[in-house]
């Protein structure tokens, strides 16, 4: 490897996006021993909306999810108290596709959140996530603006009272509750974050939702229930999910069938009911509604409730959750429009809940109304991506940006190789980067551009670049 980008992958550029390519930069300074300099400034981390939203507390931040169908790690048994029911995402039970989710749960999934954490505790497992791994996705961060991270070995057998030994004398805010923290100090109710993040809530009176019923899997003749005799279009969710897993919309009868085939699974898995919802026609972009709830003083009323961004879905061909898109000239307008659906939802967690949340909106042109579709009380796809206005819009002058998964085949360093000169002028931020099966990568990046045809240029030369990885070996 010769640590430059190719001169050859210019002329595949658009005019508009060669200013920020330089393909004669050196990226010697990617080596592991030499850090970056700081390049990513972020508009508040999430330790900051904790201080300014009454929290003094020392925290301490688990950000794992937890799971119910797998081990994730010897040390790592399955959550059996705070159950979910999504699957795992597995193709298939082989030894190289479990090596992989492994890998990509105690590395890629977590480690994607770090950059807009800020100035607090966290912890991570290693041997999988190494100190020099993670300095170089925190190296483009000024100093005050990095966590502290903490590794818990799981090559030792005391997991827990290492994590104990990270916790001690520090409030505890998480991703997903699981049953270790009914021993520790939360800052949530591990209970009341597993029923708010469970779709049953949304049947609350005051959040304005699509029509919706819970019906039951296990009480029902399949073939004869309304999940067979309701008319198309509809949609179908697990009550515990997320990432767009445990979805069906339901559109056609091929559809439905598919649907059908899954529910079988899940009955016979013992899940008990399932969320059933209208489909929602509409011409504008769904979004994921991120806020802040703040600590409630002696009257519930005055929480303050702070408006982060609103990010748009990106969905795979197949449905799936695959990033979001955000408009930062935008978001005004977004605040002033969504405002009143956030304050809806937030007055009913007001006094039991204190973090991040994001909500999927749909605005329903046809019905003029504005409803939610999804409520997750816990750090989402577009964290980070809304903590970036300052670095995309205002220093560099791109006010979109975007949050994609990209999967090659190489090293973790050749993200860094390149897409060196993106990096160095700030048009592209990497998030997370993990070698989830021998030369086989994932990485979160987020990329900016002028408009949304550049994005989608940016996003083909990020692909083509980390395509040509496999000619260095």
């Amino acid at each position: 490897m010769t640590g430059y980008v190719p001169r050859t992958t210019v002329s595949n550029i658009p005019e508009y996006l060669i200013s920020h390519y330089n393909h004669t930069l050196s990226v010697d300074s990617f080596s592991p021993g030499i850090h970056l300099l700081p390049s990513v400034n972020l508009d508040i981390t999430l330790a900051g909306l904790f201080r300014e939203h009454g929290i003094a507390d020392p925290i301490v931040l688990d950000i794992y999810n937890g799971y119910s169908h797998i081990d994730v790690h010897p040390q790592i048994l399955r959550e059996a108290v705070y159950t979910q029911d999504e699957d795992v995402g597995l193709p298939d039970n082989s030894t190289e596709s479990l090596e992989q989710f492994r890998n990509l749960a105690l590395a890629y999934k977590t480690v994607k959140f770090l950059l807009a954490l800020g100035p607090v505790d966290v912890f991570l497992y290693s041997p999988v996530n190494t100190p020099a791994q993670i300095e170089r996705i925190l190296s483009p961060l000024p100093v005050n603006q990095r966590p502290q991270v903490h590794y818990v070995d799981l090559n030792k057998q005391d997991v827990q009272d290492q994590v104990h030994q990270v916790t001690r004398g520090k409030k505890l805010w998480y991703y997903r509750p699981k049953s270790y923290m009914l021993q520790q100090d939360t800052l949530v109710s591990p209970d009341f974050a597993y029923a708010i993040n469970d779709k049953r809530f949304l049947l609350h009176p005051n959040i304005p939702t699509p029509d919706l019923e819970m019906a039951s899997l296990q009480s029902e003749d399949l073939g004869t229930s309304i999940f067979t005799t309701r008319s198309l279009p509809f949609v179908v969710k697990l009550r515990r999910c997320s990432g767009s897993q445990g979805t069906w919309v339901v559109t056609s009868e091929d559809e439905r069938q598919i649907m059908l085939a899954a529910m079988k699974q899940y009955r016979s898995r013992g899940v008990p009911e399932v969320q059933i919802s209208e489909f929602i026609h509409s011409t504008q972009p769904h979004y994921s509604v991120n806020f802040f709830i703040g600590a409630a003083g002696p009257s519930n009323d005055n929480a303050v409730i702070t408006f982060l961004g609103a990010t748009e879905q990106v969905f795979s061909k197949t449905g799936r959750w695959a990033g979001g898109i955000i408009d930062f000239q935008s978001q005004g307008s977004i605040k002033e429009k969504l405002m009143g659906t956030i304050n809806a939802v937030a007055r009913t967690m007001i006094g039991s809940y204190v973090g991040w949340v994001g909500i999927d909106v749909i605005v329903d042109e046809r019905k003029n109304r504005t409803v939610v579709v999804d409520l997750n009380a816990r750090l989402t796809g577009g964290f980070v991506l809304c903590l970036l206005s300052g670095h995309f819009m205002e220093e560099r002058g791109l006010p979109f940006a975007q949050a994609k998964s990209f999967h090659y085949e190489g090293k973790t360093a050749d993200v860094y190789t390149h897409l060196a000169t993106f990096i160095r002028t700030g048009q592209v931020v990497v998030a997370a980067v993990t070698e989830a099966l021998p030369n086989k990568c994932t990485a979160q990046l987020i990329f900016g551009g002028q408009n949304r045809e550049e994005l989608a240029d940016m996003k083909d030369i990020i692909q083509e670049e980390l395509n040509r990885c496999p000619n260095n070996y």
